[in-house]
């Protein structure tokens, strides 16, 4: 048997075992998607007889990988914050059937989960130069960027205290700190292996010792943008995913992030900003209107998003996967972040003169 045999045949044996109800089990149409660094992702058809009736179940299982980073170990971590977050929300995220883990069935752990039709905005080739995002009008453009950040708000309203598996110990909001210092400054450690990355260190002092006061604080979805968000054909927000590394903060990180990572899928990437999406000063405006409070320290989180891309792009956490970045520490990604820092001092250096 080949390895798609041998895996096709396990799934069954294994969804059979969850599924005692369930005869003619068949699982069909495994495909591994090319995209993934932190988990193995197997897409697949399971079809069955049950009380007389046909039935199928199209599937989704993650499989836990031996990860280089110790951020991205643990495949229950997302597991735990959709299922929390399908619980204390109303953002369209996949139900989780199942969960397993003894690693004897498919080598690791894993879960599973609904497969949801949708399409995604792709980054390789960058949604910007081709693709069914590339082919909308540009008011079908704009209609999309504000259906996600709608839908991201709507995660957002869950609390803080919600996810308490994701910060043990923490008795008040966890304001931007708590974010830089245990996810970004951990993984500056790690990834920098030993060496010195002054700029990087000082950024993180910088923004560490001068946060903006928060309005709210609940579950950072931590990989904010277009390309996690699945869409229906009428451009409605069919599901968010990728919560490898979600952890706690104000939702401004979010926010920075879906903005950020559209200029790098574009300008980083040296492909022109497609029409129809809104400017950085539209989209700032427009998170205020779904949020409801005025952002001017906005350029603060811009530049935590800022340190938080150059601080991932220091070590490869790829796992084998291909992975298309920027090099290390390039002029583009500590250029943005000589910005917002830049933009951020302006605005302490106004609020202090004003006071």
């Amino acid at each position: 048997m080949n390895e798609t045999s041998v895996i096709t045949e396990r799934l069954r044996a294994w969804l059979a075992s969850r599924m005692p109800a369930a005869t003619n089990l068949v699982v069909s149409d495994v495909i591994e998607p090319k995209q993934g660094f932190s988990s193995q992702t197997l897409m697949f058809k399971a079809t069955w007889q049950e009380n007389g009736k046909a039935r199928d179940w199209d599937l989704v299982a993650r499989i836990q990988r031996d990860a280089e980073s110790p951020l991205l170990r643990d495949i229950f971590h997302q597991y735990r914050v959709m299922k929390a977050g399908a619980a204390h929300s109303a953002a369209a995220l996949p139900s989780l059937p199942f969960a397993e883990e003894d690693p004897a069935w498919l080598g690791a752990p894993f879960f599973v989960m609904e497969r949801i039709e949708g399409r995604v905005p792709s980054d390789f080739p960058s949604y910007h130069a081709e693709g069914w995002f590339a082919d909308l009008t540009p008011e079908e453009r704009t209609e999309a960027w504000w259906n996600g950040i709608r839908e991201m708000q709507k995660l957002h309203q869950a609390s803080w205290s919600d996810f308490p598996f994701l910060g043990e110990g923490v008795t008040e909001p966890p304001t931007a700190s708590f974010f830089l210092e245990n996810f970004v400054g951990a993984w500056i450690e790690w990834a920098s292996e030993g060496n010195a990355y002054p700029a990087l260190e000082e950024a993180l002092a910088f923004l560490i010792a001068n946060e903006p006061p928060i309005h709210q604080s609940g579950l950072v979805w931590n990989d904010a943008r277009l390309g996690n968000t699945m869409y229906r054909p009428d451009h409605s927000v069919a599901s968010l995913f990728d919560f490898e590394v979600a952890t706690l903060g104000p939702p401004e990180i979010d926010m920075a992030h879906w903005l950020y990572l559209d200029d790098v899928f574009s300008e980083s990437f040296g492909v022109a900003r497609i029409s129809g999406i809104p400017s950085r000063e539209e989209t700032i405006r427009g998170f205020e209107r779904i949020y409801g409070w005025a952002m001017p320290y906005f350029a603060y989180y811009e530049a935590v998003a800022a340190l938080k891309i150059a601080g991932l792009s220091i070590r490869d956490y790829s796992n084998g996967k291909t992975m298309i970045a920027p090099e290390k520490l390039s002029p583009y990604l500590m250029g943005k972040l000589e910005q917002y820092l830049g933009e951020y001092k302006q605005y302490l250096a106004s609020t202090a003169a004003v006071s």
